[in-house]
């Protein structure tokens, strides 16, 4: 088997799962991805045990609160005098399935809430595993978001230009180019620190989605237009035409349904700048603050203390997650590449 064709099939494979992790992140949490615990700051991992303190075996696993022993270097012991077993569909805290449902019910975890912490905690106690959690269905918000923008954004100018001709085109061409001139990290940068920080989820989201997609539609619309001159002269196209079809008709009718390959090729490919854009932007603190579970809000803490990074290293958790979803994207968007040459081969 060819080895890119391996690869493009792994990506497929763990495309799905992630989608259905960030869809279900609520049910998969084991703890509430803003609780604070500041008796718990930097707790390592629950250790997982199947036998107890005098020897015995047991087949329903369990886990032990964690106390601190050393407040100066963050060192935790577990207190054995109580076992905690895991269950599977414990109740937890409320949250609603796909925004809609009601649920109590968790796929792992114990009755007590704050006790299992897969991928310990943060410095300010919170549940690291349920943060990174939420952080890929922030993720998944912004990417979902910020492609319909720049679908919407690129095939709209490049098909206005592609039809207008003329003066009209020669303007959206020249303001596309002087987009792609522009550096657009510090655009989006400038942009968004003119706008208020302390904004909702929903708002945020958007925000971030709108100004990536603001400064990378220009490749689009440039294909899109390429691509309207050529379908002009097309026999189908110019039979419409002596038809008595409009120009609009054309265009909706037979132009944009042989635009649509290009079009998702375009942006498939164009989606890992979203990722990339949602993470830069929260990591400069300029995008989704602390309070508000974001990858980007995750890594930032790794730049606060160096002992993070040594001492507690389950906090890079969200940087695998990163690594995972660029990889899996990137794989998906290289067999399109090929159809962003022309919808017409």
């Amino acid at each position: 088997m060819n080895p890119g064709t391996l690869v493009t099939r792994i990506a497929r494979f763990l495309t799905i799962p992630l989608f259905l992790v960030a869809l279900f992140s609520d049910f998969l949490s084991t703890n509430p991805p803003d609780r604070l615990d500041l008796n718990q700051c930097y707790a390592p991992p629950s250790r997982i045990h199947f036998r107890d303190t005098s020897g015995r075996f047991r087949w329903r696993p369990q886990v032990y609160r964690m106390e601190m022993t050393d407040i100066q270097l963050s060192r935790y012991g577990e207190l054995t005098d109580q076992s905690y077993p895991l269950r599977f569909f414990p109740r937890g805290f409320p949250y609603r399935i796909l925004g809609i449902i009601p649920s109590t019910r968790h796929f792992l975890g114990t009755d007590v809430e704050g006790i299992f912490h897969p991928w310990g905690t943060d410095g300010m106690g919170r549940d690291v595993f349920s943060r990174t959690l939420a952080g890929a269905r922030t993720s998944l918000f912004v990417l979902i978001v910020g492609i319909v923008l720049y679908a919407f954004l690129g095939t709209a100018i490049g098909a206005l230009a592609g039809m207008a001709g003329g003066w009209t085109s020669t303007v959206l061409m020249r303001m596309s180019e002087f987009v792609l001139a522009l550096p657009a990290l510090y655009l989006v940068l400038a942009a968004r620190a003119m706008l208020p920080l302390d904004m909702s989820f929903g708002l945020t989201a958007f925000v971030t989605a709108a100004l990536i997609a603001a400064v990378t539609w220009p490749p689009l619309a440039l294909g899109v237009r390429g691509l309207i001159l050529q379908l002009q002269n097309a026999g189908y196209t110019e039979a419409a035409r002596a038809m008595g079809g409009s120009p609009w008709h054309i265009l909706r009718r037979h132009m944009l349904p042989a635009l649509a390959p290009f079009a998702l090729a375009q942006t498939i490919a164009a989606a890992p700048l979203f990722i990339l854009g949602d993470l830069i932007l929260s990591f400069l603190n300029v995008g989704f603050q602390g309070s508000i579970p974001s990858w980007g809000t995750m890594l930032r803490s790794l730049t606060a203390d160096p002992r993070v990074v040594t001492d507690f290293w389950w906090n890079a958790a969200p940087f695998g997650f990163v690594i995972l979803t660029l990889f899996c994207l990137n794989s998906l968007a290289g067999p399109w590449r090929a159809a962003r040459v022309s919808p017409l081969g």
